[in-house]
C-alpha cells in the first residue's frame, strides 16, 4: 500500500461511516454499523503508521535498510498512542516527543481516539461486548486523522535533513 492507497482507504472509510445515516434508527443495526467501522478505523490506523514511516524510511536510508525497517513495521497490530510514539523515537527522539506532545494536548483527546479505536477494536474481535457507536467512531475517527497528518507533516518536514 502506497501514501495514494491510503488515500483512498481514507476516502473509502469516511464513506463507509457516511452511510451510517441512511441507516434509520435501527439500533441493532447501528450497533453493527458502529462495531464495524471501528473495525475499519483501527486497521486505517495500522496502515497509515505502516506506510507513513516506511516511506520515511524508504527516504532516508539505503534500500535495505528500508526494506527491514518496512518489515519490521508490518509486525504492528493495535498501535495505541503509546506506540505512536514509539515508533517515531526510534526514528528520532525530536520527532517521538513532539508527536507525544501533540497526542496529549487537550486533555489527551488525541491518544485518547487512538486508545479507545483500538481497545474496541480487540473487544470485537475476541467476540466482547463493545458499546461503540456510529457516533462515537465518526469523533475517534476525525480526531486520530489530524494525528495521520501531524505524522505525515512531520516525515515530510524531516526528508532533507541528515541522519
Amino acid at each position: 500500500m502506497t501514501t495514494h492507497e491510503l488515500g483512498r482507504h481514507k476516502d473509502r472509510l469516511l464513506a463507509t461511516v457516511r452511510k451510517a445515516g441512511e441507516l434509520g434508527y435501527d439500533a441493532e443495526l447501528l450497533g453493527h454499523w458502529g462495531r464495524y467501522t471501528c473495525v475499519l478505523c483501527a486497521g486505517f490506523l495500522e496502515n497509515a503508521l505502516r506506510i507513513l514511516y516506511a516511506d520515511h524510511a524508504r527516504a532516508k536510508s539505503q534500500k535495505d535498510v528500508a526494506r527491514y525497517v518496512e518489515n519490521s513495521l508490518r509486525r504492528i497490530q493495535n498501535p495505541k498512542g503509546s506506540r505512536f510514539v514509539e515508533v517515531a523515537t526510534s526514528f528520532d527522539a525530536t520527532l517521538g516527543e513532539s508527536l507525544k506532545c501533540y497526542l496529549d494536548e487537550d486533555d489527551g483527546k488525541r491518544r485518547n481516539a487512538i486508545d479507545s479505536i483500538m481497545n474496541h477494536r480487540n473487544l470485537i474481535a475476541h467476540g466482547k461486548e463493545s458499546t461503540i457507536s456510529v457516533a462515537a467512531v465518526q469523533s475517534y475517527l476525525s480526531v486520530s486523522l489530524e494525528v495521520v497528518d501531524f505524522i505525515q507533516r512531520q516525515c515530510a518536514n524531516t526528508q532533507g535533513r541528515s541522519n
